[in-house]
């Protein structure tokens, strides 16, 4: 919500982000909305107000920066949690081989949210997730890393559009979005990107 470019302008307030995502058209069809953690206090004070607005859109949360001041006072909010490998690595110091050794980070963060679904981006190791019912890893591929910038992104943005749209379940659409973010690594910019899932079973579902 800040500009890359000019760090001076404001972000916006929890009155203005209410009065922005209640000004869209056909509430009714939006199913997913989805922040940054960029601004906690703000995202505080809205969050319950665009749950009233659309109380059956799911709502997720990417927490990415671990010193960002009152992110996990957002964690009872969300139904889904992207944390960052840089985030996860806050808290120990290495992604583990096995889904187990995992588990008293994920247990931690369930103390503030039971139901939710926690997603871990590990960089060559995939991703790990935990639901309220299970727990797992998701392997990618190994390739030479060109240009990582804005993978995370499409980490995210395919989750949501596999899961969100597709209906897809959450280990299938997390296994849709390391391969999206390891194709992004494994090229400069995102050309072609999106296109590398035509011919997959998710792509032929759209």
């Amino acid at each position: 919500m800040t500009s890359p470019i000019n760090s001076s302008i404001e972000e916006f307030t929890a009155e203005e982000l209410v009065q922005t995502i209640g000004s869209l058209g056909r509430l009714e069809d939006i199913n997913w909305i989805h922040f940054e953690g960029r601004i906690p206090d703000v995202l505080r004070t809205a969050i319950p107000q665009i749950r009233s607005l659309l109380p059956s859109a799911t709502l997720s949360i990417e927490f990415e920066k671990p010193n960002r001041p009152g992110l996990m006072d957002l964690l009872p909010f969300a139904d889904v949690i992207f944390f960052s490998h840089s985030y996860f690595t806050k808290f120990q110091p290495e992604i583990p081989d096995f889904t187990s050794k995992i588990a008293p980070f994920f247990q931690s963060m369930r103390k503030s949210n039971s139901k939710a679904t926690f997603i871990v981006t590990a960089g060559e190791r995939g991703a790990l997730y935990s639901t309220s019912e299970e727990a797992d890893n998701v392997p990618t591929r190994r390739v030479d890393v060109i240009d990582a910038t804005g993978a995370g992104d499409a980490f995210i943005a395919a989750f949501v559009w596999a899961r969100g749209k597709l209906g897809e379940g959450v280990k299938e659409s997390i296994e849709i979005a390391v391969a999206l973010a390891t194709r992004k690594v494994s090229q400069e910019g995102f050309d072609g990107v999106w296109a590398s899932l035509e011919g997959t079973d998710a792509f032929s579902s759209n």
